[in-house]
């Protein structure tokens, strides 16, 4: 029988590993669609970085590495 103890730290390392990817993917999504509009712009002329995409993605990526780091303050904090 498993100790509920570590059956929690791999469940909520499971969970950290679920928001690393999903910021990751903002992150992407956001660079590709600013990298887009940058390749479409003229020369000199305008185009669209996505910050909120970027930022937000940049945010839920690293909040998910420390939980990942650190599972039990993510037991804490549920």
């Amino acid at each position: 029988m498993t100790d509920p103890d570590s059956y929690m730290l791999a469940a909520a390392r499971s969970a950290a590993k679920t928001e690393l990817l999903k910021g990751f993917l903002w992150l992407l999504g956001g660079g590709l669609v600013s990298g887009i509009t940058y390749l479409a712009a003229d020369p000199g002329g305008t185009y669209v970085v996505f910050w909120g995409a970027l930022a937000y993605g940049a945010f839920r990526f690293l909040r998910a590495l420390y939980f990942w780091a650190n599972p039990s303050a993510l037991i804490r904090k549920a």
